[in-house]
């Protein structure tokens, strides 16, 4: 597995295929060299797999066969849940609602043999630290370069972070992946065999517990309100911070769930984490724990040289910090991997954050290149890729007279418009084709729906297909992707320009909604908050019009924005009971488009909020 994570899968499928226990059959890899028809499906494979650790549970405690500590059978256990966690993904990627059904069950199954192999480990560590024996892992070495824990700065650190925050400067000093490097070098990070224990078996069984266990418990802490409300009746309970524990302490293991762990670990950070707005600040308890992260992607980046997953790592860590320029042209870097599913990642991040860049040519070109290396939301990259060039035409009217000749054909008709209703109008060929949960993939539908709005539109105006199109589809794609966050000045007066297009012509109620709103995001990134809140309010008194093809998402998210805007004004204090009732109001408002995202949002706030208000409890 360590072949596998430095980027060389041909290798590890060999070393796997010479094997045939369940340890060998539990991984499976990204890509497989031959024809479809010779191979066994996914399913087949981790059904084996489940299979074959069953039968060994079962031989393991017939023949009381224990491997140090652990209770017998409880590798071959984890072995179990670990293919009944793929194979769940593997239903929930189906179109079938049995299977996905299927998939609930073999989640829960394995949710409850994790649990119990955790309440197994967390008592013999406890008889460890009783006796004085040594406990786990002692990457030292690392700790004592970037101070692992995250409660880190000084008051005056924070300060400096705060006022560094626009320029996205990180106040951190030498925080580069070279300075680093050279530090554990110095260090001297030869990890020595005993690291987690003094057992590979229960090494295996440690990390890959807290790996799993802590996955869940983080993944289920982050699903939206309504439906961790659904999630909880069915006996799935979601901790955030507990979660993110197992998974800092399955970072440390030197194997393969060390791996995924850090993988998990730098994807919540550098991806889920940044779409929410309320957090606690950088190295702070339940904020961003840079120090950290950098840390332990040093030292995966020194374990496993030749692989991109690191790369693109490092590149979010760039975006984060506001260096969204440096981002892509790392991630613009040619590269050679074995895993198409990497270079599909890697575009795909390129992609998102030359969007923010406003380099609509650019982020076309890659959004159509991604359909030729995945099978996934290709309607959605159509979509991407029309918003694009709808930018690009109306950039060009009226601006620029010798550019506007030199893209327009005789007919008056635009390049760029005839290219944006190309790719429109295909976005409905790709309807259906992924599904997740057997339902069809909300941002896809997202994008369905906001076409047959635009033919509406352009058909009772007499009007081409581009300019029935309303208020900048890629502004709200930015939004979606909380792009103003990373955004600097110039980038974030680009978008008030598209957001504005139009403005002073007439418009349907919907769309003029979805116009204050994103001015109200532009403005509050501006540090206008009054004028934030002004809006804000104009769109939580709209009167929408209801269903197909109209957009009704504004109002609920607007509810959520003036929490941030509450927030961004005052910060954790006597205002924190007033954030929480607006952010009460969003997770409570039921369904509509786009609450599963703006929910993710939501639930992140409720849990920043909530520790605030405990600590001031406790005060």
């Amino acid at each position: 597995m360590d072949m596998l994570m430095n980027d060389a899968v041909g290798d590890a499928e060999n070393a796997l295929e010479g094997g045939s226990s369940s340890f060998h059959k539990v991984p499976t890899l990204p890509e497989h060299p031959k024809p479809l028809e010779q191979q066994n499906t996914a399913s087949d494979r981790l059904a084996d797999a489940e299979a074959s650790a069953e039968r060994d549970r079962k031989r393991a405690i017939k023949e009381n066969h224990q491997t140090g500590q652990l209770p017998p059978g409880t590798e071959f256990a984890l072995c179990h849940a670990e293919a009944q966690l793929m194979s769940a993904v593997v239903g929930l990627l189906s179109e079938s609602v049995a299977e996905t059904l299927k998939a609930f069950y073999r989640m829960r199954t394995a949710y409850k043999t994790l649990e119990g192999i955790y309440n197994v480990v967390s008592t013999m560590k406890e008889a460890e630290t009783a006796s004085g024996s040594p406990v786990g892992s002692s990457h030292q070495s690392v700790r004592s370069v970037a101070t692992a824990k995250s409660h880190v700065p000084t008051s005056s650190s924070k300060s400096s972070t705060k006022g560094a925050k626009m320029s996205g400067r990180s106040s951190v000093l030498d925080l580069s992946l070279e300075g680093l490097s050279r530090r554990l070098s110095q260090a001297s990070i030869a990890r020595t065999k005993s690291r987690m224990a003094r057992d590979e078996v229960e090494v295996f069984v440690k990390t890959g517990c807290s790996l799993c266990f802590g996955l869940m418990l983080l993944l289920l802490g982050m699903v939206p309100p309504s439906l961790g409300r659904v999630m909880s009746i069915v006996g799935f309970r979601g901790d955030r911070q507990r979660g993110l524990a197992m998974l800092w302490e399955a970072a440390e293991g030197d194997n393969v769930h060390g791996a995924i762990a850090t993988l998990a670990i730098l994807q919540y950070y550098g991806n889920g984490l940044q779409f929410c707005d309320i957090l606690a600040p950088d190295n702070q308890d339940g904020g961003y724990p840079k120090l950290r992260c950098h840390s332990v992607l040093t030292r995966a980046r020194l374990k496993y040289p030749n692989s991109a997953l690191w790369k693109l790592e490092e590149a979010r860590m760039e975006a984060v910090d506001g260096r969204i320029e440096q981002a892509v042209d790392m991630l613009s870097q040619p590269i050679e991997t074995e895993m198409r599913q990497v270079a599909a990642l890697m575009l795909f991040e390129k992609s998102i954050n030359s969007m923010f860049l406003h380099r609509y040519e650019q982020v076309a070109s890659d959004f159509i290149k991604l359909t030729t290396l995945n099978k996934w939301s290709h309607g959605l990259y159509h979509y991407f890729a029309a918003a694009c060039y709808i930018e690009l035409y109306r950039g060009a009217k009226g601006v620029d007279a010798e550019r506007e000749a030199r893209i327009f054909y005789s007919n008056g008709m635009s390049l760029y418009a005839k290219r944006a209703e190309e790719l429109i109008l295909k976005v409905p060929m790709f309807m259906g084709k992924k599904r997740f949960m057997a339902q069809g993939l909300p941002l896809e539908l997202f994008a369905d729906r906001k076409i047959k709005k635009w033919q509406v539109r352009a058909a009772a105006s007499n009007k081409r297909l581009v300019d029935g199109v309303g208020v900048s589809p890629m502004e709200e794609m930015i939004y979606i992707w909380n792009g103003y966050k990373r955004m600097d000045a110039a980038q974030v007066d680009a978008s008030l320009r598209a957001i504005q297009y139009g403005k002073d012509e007439d418009m349907d109620v919907d769309e003029r909604a979805i116009q204050l709103f994103l001015e109200s995001v532009v403005y509050r990134r501006l540090g206008q908050l009054d004028k934030t809140k002004e809006l804000l309010n104009q769109v939580i008194q709209t009167a929408l019009p209801k269903g197909a093809p109209y957009d009704e998402w504004m109002v609920p998210t607007a509810h959520y924005e003036m929490a941030v805007a509450l927030w961004k004004e005052h910060g954790p204090g006597e205002h924190n009971e007033e954030i929480k009732r607006w952010l009460t109001k969003a997770a409570n408002w039921g369904t509509y488009e786009l609450d599963t995202r703006v929910g993710m949002k939501i639930q992140t706030a409720l849990d920043t909020i909530n520790r605030y208000i405990a600590a001031a409890g406790r005060s």
